[in-house]
């Protein structure tokens, strides 16, 4: 059997350097790993976690799920592109699931397999806002799901993250919470940087050992390969062009086409998108070098070109943002960099003479800004004029010469969640208003918060109700300030911008918040495939979608609906059933309440039964209707002519809130019954009327269910497979009401007792375990329905 030297050796034909050996079998992960840019920790964590979980004597301790958490908004494809190498290299791509966690739908469904080893690579912003209950970007129905994944039996890795900002204590907190109330299987968190203050990952709920931290030692740096890079010379000067204004493009374009060294790299990186764009377009007219330009306001369509163009090698002139400060690995023999935080410096440094092969002629150039009052956005001043007189005593800013200055302790700035922040955050409903809790403050300062944008076409006032759900390739993330200026324009031409509900589909956007998914006719412009988000492009071409996704909407089951033929409701049940044994079996280490899930399982589609359902799934198939209850129907619920609508006074109609009742009626363990409840992630913490739900003489309803409905109408008992049959009666909704009722305590207060006993993390994971068996259940008699739909 091969050592780790060997095997890391044939997976990136390079031997590891000593540390990188170290963290494959060292008894346990560090807390912190202190280590340069440019010395490979993106391989020695990643390749690490591989080795721990196919070798045996580890398996069983290391988390199942690595995620790979980046600070920057985009190029998160960079890294995914090198894992997906390694792991092909390795001959594991079938056996470790590779995914990218980024906003929009997506028809690969990686949480279908909790299962299996999986690494999961996405920026904070997608990383956190999921794992705190409120995913940007994505169906709100699956926010649950993803909370539980990113929050059980996982190893998170912060890259870089002295550039993470209020994200990174976010991060501690996180972890703070997951030891304090527990989670199923081993959680870890690794954060690696050359620059992190360590004490700012003691928060109130995390107080970690900082003992457990590692960095290069005598041993490492007495390897060749990695002595030339941390010796690796850049010289510093300072540009003769400042940054001021428009002017200040056209002769800095001058001095770069001046410094630039033909066959070479020549890297500008720039605060502001605006100022990137700028200065491209000065070059495009004074050279025919290659030209280059990377920032955060790409499309994820446009941006896996550039990103192929970094990975296939690129020269010539790179102009970019923060964007390729982490997870890109270039090297450029000359480096204009505009002033910037003395942290976000030393990232740029390093993508100079990265790997020291042009030590004698590789040469960093800092542009300054001499209005710091008007011209340091996104960064604040006294960042600035620290990182300026910081420069001014350097010649040489190479890894030997940058371990010498003693930088100031940066403040980060932003709010950390607390226990009650993560006890309202576990309710994914809405409140009256239909608002959520903002969580913008925990993972970035306030004022770099993002939406996204997706442009397309269509003939009528308003999009169509069955447009296919927005995808990642389509959105473009574009910062609150600059969409709600594009955004009053685009008032002032009678354009309008909008948002998908879940309940009321299409609605024209008065509010804008972060995180939020946003539609625009491609009329509107805005966007340039060459320049990325403008805000004054005259017209937007869609991009061209391969697959297609229908969107999860309120009123609407998609895995029930999108069966291809009829399913009977005992067999249904069974499958179900069997699909929770399996899973409990192949997560047997994680001590699993297995007899009350597999039951749970078997109660899950019960409600189906009630009259409403079953009319629905009989629609124009008389010959189907009879006393045989289903749980599917043939119908084709991407064709409105083929759909039933619910009644007005049944509209959004959930058939798990009827499982629940009855469940609850029936006296099943409250778990069961909330696990019940919870399998679409529609009904869940609460139970309330909608907003537009008013039907005439009920005295309580809710979610197109009234008190006193019998279930069944016409038979006498409902057959749930097993052995477990279920006499009709009618449905009371006695634990709407607070207080005691005639089935115990209203469904809240045992929903949040339930809380209090497991955990926001353990409680989601179970939820989590009756939806996949579910969506497992439903793929045996249609394997395409995991692919077809977001929800």
């Amino acid at each position: 059997m091969q050592n780790y030297a060997e095997w890391f050796a044939s997976v990136t034909q390079k031997l590891p350097f000593p540390y990188q050996e170290y963290l494959a079998t060292a008894p346990e992960f560090p807390i912190l790993l202190n280590v340069p840019t440019g010395a490979g920790k993106t391989a020695a964590v990643v390749l690490s976690w591989i080795w721990r979980r196919r070798n045996a004597e580890t398996r069983w301790k290391t988390p199942r799920r690595l995620v790979y958490c980046l600070p920057m908004r985009t190029l998160v494809e960079q890294t995914y592109a090198e894992v997906e190498r390694w792991l092909k290299q390795a001959g594991l791509s079938s056996k470790v699931g590779l995914h990218l966690l980024m906003g929009g739908a997506v028809s690969s469904r990686w949480e279908a397999h909790p299962e299996k080893d999986c690494i999961l690579i996405g920026t904070q912003d997608q990383l956190l806002s999921r794992a705190l209950n409120r995913g940007y970007g994505m169906s709100r129905y699956k926010w649950p799901i993803h909370f539980a994944l990113l929050n059980n039996d996982c190893l998170w890795v912060m890259d870089e993250v002295q550039l993470m900002g209020a994200g990174l204590r976010t991060t501690a907190q996180l972890q703070g919470f997951r030891e304090m109330i527990g989670t199923y299987g081993t959680t870890q968190s690794l954060w690696m940087s050359a620059t992190l203050d360590p004490e700012l990952l003691q928060t109130v709920n995390h107080k970690p050992d900082l003992s457990q931290s590692h960095q290069l030692t005598e041993t490492d740096l007495l390897n060749d390969t990695l002595r030339l890079r941390m010796q690796a010379q850049k010289r510093l000067s300072r540009a003769v062009t400042e940054c001021a204004g428009k002017e200040s493009h056209k002769e800095l374009a001058k001095e770069v086409l001046a410094a630039h060294r033909p066959e070479s790299l020549t890297l500008v990186i720039f605060n502001r998108v605006s100022n990137a764009q700028a200065l491209y377009k000065a070059l495009e007219k004074h050279t025919s070098e290659k030209l280059t330009l990377i920032h955060s306001r790409f499309r994820a369509a446009e941006r896996q070109a550039l990103n192929q163009q970094l990975r296939d090698g690129i020269s010539g002139i790179l102009i970019a943002t923060q964007a390729i400060e982490a997870g890109v690995d270039i090297s450029a023999q000359t480096l204009f960099t505009e002033l910037a935080p003395w942290s976000s410096l030393v990232q740029r440094f390093g993508r100079c003479n990265r790997y020291g092969e042009c030590s004698d002629t590789a040469t960093v150039h800092w542009i300054d800004i001499p209005d710091l009052k008007k011209g340091a956005s996104p960064y604040e001043a006294e960042q600035l004029e620290t990182a300026r007189s910081l420069l001014k005593d350097l010649s040489d800013v190479g890894p030997s010469a940058l371990k010498q200055v003693k930088a100031p302790k940066e403040e980060i700035e932003g709010l950390i969640p607390r226990q009650h922040d993560l006890l309202q955050l576990f309710d994914t409903s809405t409140d009256l208003a239909g608002h959520d809790i903002d969580i913008s403050s925990f993972i970035r300062e306030t004022d770099e918060t993002d939406l996204a944008i997706a442009w397309r076409d269509w003939s009528d006032a308003k999009p169509p109700p069955t447009m296919d759900a927005i995808q990642q390739q389509e959105l473009c993330r574009v910062s609150i300030g600059r969409a709600r200026e594009f955004f009053d324009r685009l008032k002032k031409q009678n354009q309008k911008v909008w948002v998908r509900d879940g309940l009321r589909g299409w609605q024209e956007v008065t509010t804008l918040c972060p995180g939020m998914t946003l539609l625009l006719h491609y009329s509107a412009g805005g966007y340039d495939p060459d320049l990325g988000f403008t805000g004054n492009t005259p017209q937007t071409s869609a991009v061209p979608l391969k697959k297609l996704i229908t969107p999860d909407e309120d009123d609407r089951d998609n895995l029930s609906q999108g069966a291809t033929v009829f399913i009977e409701l005992a067999i249904h049940s069974q499958d179900v059933a069997e699909e929770v044994a399996t899973l409990c079996q192949q997560l047997a280490t994680l001590d699993l309440p297995v007899d009350l899930l597999v039951r749970a399982g078997r109660w899950h589609d019960a409600g189906k039964a009630h009259h409403v359902f079953q009319t629905a799934l009989t629609h124009n198939r008389p010959e189907q209707v009879g006393d045989m209850l289903w749980a599917k129907s043939d119908h084709d619920f991407k064709n409105p002519a083929d759909c039933y609508s619910m009644p007005a006074n049944r509209r959004g109609f959930r058939h798990e809130l009827v499982s629940a009742l009855l469940a609850l009626q029936e006296q099943e363990d409250f778990l069961l019954c909330y696990l019940v409840a919870c399998h679409h992630g529609k009904v869940r913490m609460t139970i309330q009327p909608r907003p537009t739900e008013k039907p005439t003489g009920i005295e309580r309803f809710a979610l197109g269910v009234h008190q006193g409905d019998r279930v069944h109408e016409r038979l006498a008992e409902i057959n749930l497979g097993a052995d477990l049959k279920i006499k009709s009666q009618n449905l009371s909704l006695a634990c709407m009401s607070m207080g005691d009722g005639e089935y115990g305590q209203s469904w809240t207060a045992q929903a949040i007792a339930l809380l209090e006993e497991h955990g926001s993390f353990k409680l989601a994971f179970l939820e989590t375990l009756i939806r996949v068996a579910d969506w497992h259940g439903s793929a045996r008699h249609a394997p395409k329905l995991l692919e077809e739909t977001d929800g």
